[in-house]
């Protein structure tokens, strides 16, 4: 119902990165010293699962051209949307459907990859749902996951409480009550940081961000956790800029792979602010 009334993201433009002809070509250039071995190399079939308004499957479709992907998801409105902006941009190898991640096992088919960045972490059992989309990767396949951080949420975990204490509803005059209250608060650190990112002045952004209707955050220990059970190999983080595996190749020079998840952990303890956006990383399934 919430993505229904508020479509998320509204989106015109999306960032191309350089083509790529298959995943392991890509994961060679940005985690040159991952272990790749058995990662098909050759153009991939893509599962993007939780596609909402389809800026993320037209981004894949640039960086992948040579594959085809199923985008899914469940509000129609949303999938409106995307289908809309994909055609605008003569995009032909995407197939949107409209279906529920929990409702996935039960098709036919597997991918090379499966993206899911940014809807795992608002299913009421995040666990349940990446059980099911691991069991359709194909043997060498890889899965680009994105969850929210704890550490670097806290100023959105601040807002919501404050919208608890101040009973603001999910209106759209229940935003904008909530965002005059907030920009009042100049005192209050983590409630102004919140005023700094875009989505803060758009009803749908404002309402994604601080008014979800269910949010679930991780540390990186409950992550590591969450592959064992899952049986996932972590390959390594994907940064929109080079100084976070910078900075951890100044701590830790010894591992070449970057892929300890207690160290990045450490490292993110000491600058909580490293996975602003969220934890966006690759993992592939140890067949």
């Amino acid at each position: 119902a919430q993505y229904e009334g508020n479509p998320y993201p509204r989106w015109r433009r999306v960032r191309r990165s350089a083509a790529a002809p298959s995943i392991a070509h890509f994961l060679r250039e940005r985690l040159p010293d991952a272990d790749l071995e058995g990662i098909a190399d050759c153009p991939p079939r893509i599962l993007v699962a939780g596609c909402g308004t389809g800026r993320h499957p037209v981004a894949t479709a640039l960086r992948f051209p040579g594959s085809t992907i199923l985008a899914v998801d469940l509000s129609v409105t949303s999938l409106a949307y995307a289908k809309r902006q994909t055609q605008e941009l003569a995009i032909g190898n995407i197939e949107y459907r409209q279906a529920d991640i929990l409702a996935l096992a039960s098709i036919a088919e597997r991918f090379d990859s499966i993206e899911c960045t940014g809807v795992l972490h608002h299913l009421e059992d995040p666990l349940a749902g990446w059980k099911i989309l691991c069991s359709l990767l194909r043997p060498g396949g890889v899965m680009l996951i994105g969850l929210y951080s704890e550490i670097a949420r806290r100023h959105v975990v601040r807002a919501r409480e404050f919208i608890g204490a101040r009973r603001f509803a999910a209106t759209n005059d229940g935003i904008r009550a909530c965002r005059a209250a907030i920009l009042e608060q100049r005192d209050d650190e983590l409630l102004t940081r919140v005023t700094r990112g875009e989505d803060f002045y758009s009803l749908s952004g404002c309402r994604d961000l601080l008014f979800h209707v269910q949010e679930h955050r991780f540390t990186l220990p409950q992550i590591a956790l969450m592959l064992e059970r899952l049986n996932l190999e972590f390959i390594g983080f994907e940064f929109a800029d080079g100084a976070p595996a910078a900075r951890y190749r100044d701590r830790y020079p010894d591992d070449r792979s970057a892929t300890n998840l207690a160290h990045w952990h450490d490292l993110e303890v000491g600058a909580p602010d490293t996975f602003a956006a969220m934890y966006q990383f690759w993992v592939r399934r140890r067949d």
